[in-house]
């Protein structure tokens, strides 16, 4: 019998930069170990540089290759945001790739879906 698919969230807090990426790494790899679907919750970090972004993204393409899904509960906003923006992924569509960006698609969403609302 097949296991039920399971979901979790992932509560990501404070700062999140290369001082403590090896932890930031082992809540992803636990959460993507023990849930099909993993929710990241980055609502509350305070501090956030390249390493983070950096791991959501190998989370990312770890989670799919296992049939999985790593995905944001919430438009990206605050510190991360500013780090995301300073390094070039908030534009959509992506410059090198041609593709809507995977930092913003929902609140591009929810901007459409507010803008459409007359």
């Amino acid at each position: 019998m097949q296991e039920a698919p399971t979901s979790g969230t992932l509560d990501l807090n404070g700062p999140r930069t290369i001082r403590n990426a090896d932890q930031t790494r082992s809540l992803l790899l636990e959460a993507l170990r023990t849930h099909s679907a993993v929710r990241l919750d980055c609502s509350a970090v305070t501090e956030a540089d390249l390493s983070l972004v950096q791991l959501l993204i190998s989370g990312r393409i770890s989670a799919e290759l296992s049939g999985k899904t790593l995905t944001l509960i919430h438009p990206p906003d605050g510190a991360f945001l500013q780090t995301l923006s300073k390094a070039g992924f908030t534009a959509s569509p992506d410059p090198l790739t041609g593709l809507e960006s995977y930092w913003i698609k929902k609140e591009a969403e929810d901007v459409q879906n507010h803008s459409c609302r007359g």
